[in-house]
């Protein structure tokens, strides 16, 4: 994976966002970082992003609205909510309205790197029928 990963992290959350970037910056991606969901629709307006992590709850919105959000690349980015120790998830709900995946406050690198192949996987997936019509 080389540096032409976009990734959002949109989290009100200052000390969830901060240990999500710390984590990522690790890796071969850029980071970009909101608290807001209007802050992230502006961000997915502009520039193509590869994946989102976000908070069930923005103050301004939800990951929901993210969920539908089609970027400047034409399609929407898979999206891996990012949840507190003690909120509660049902993993049919999330598969069902499009989340990639969760992880749980404290994130775990293994975590969130799993996260990002799955992404990957899923975007080759997307690819595989173009590539193959022509």
């Amino acid at each position: 994976m080389s540096k032409e990963w976009d990734i959002l992290v949109a989290s009100a959350n200052l000390e969830h966002r901060r240990s999500l970037i710390r984590i990522l910056e690790e890796l071969p991606v850029n980071v970009i970082s909101v608290s807001t969901f209007q802050q992230a629709e502006e961000v997915l307006s502009r520039q193509h992003i590869a994946l989102v992590f976000s908070d069930h709850r923005l103050p301004d919105g939800s990951f929901r609205g993210l969920l539908n959000h089609v970027h400047s690349a034409g399609r929407t980015p898979p999206v891996v909510l990012t949840t507190g120790a003690s909120d509660s998830v049902d993993p049919k709900e999330m598969a069902e309205c499009g989340v990639l995946g969760t992880v749980r406050y404290p994130f775990h690198a293994t975590d969130v790197e799993l996260q990002i192949i799955r992404a990957t996987h899923e975007e080759r997936l997307e690819e595989l029928p173009a590539a193959i019509t022509h």
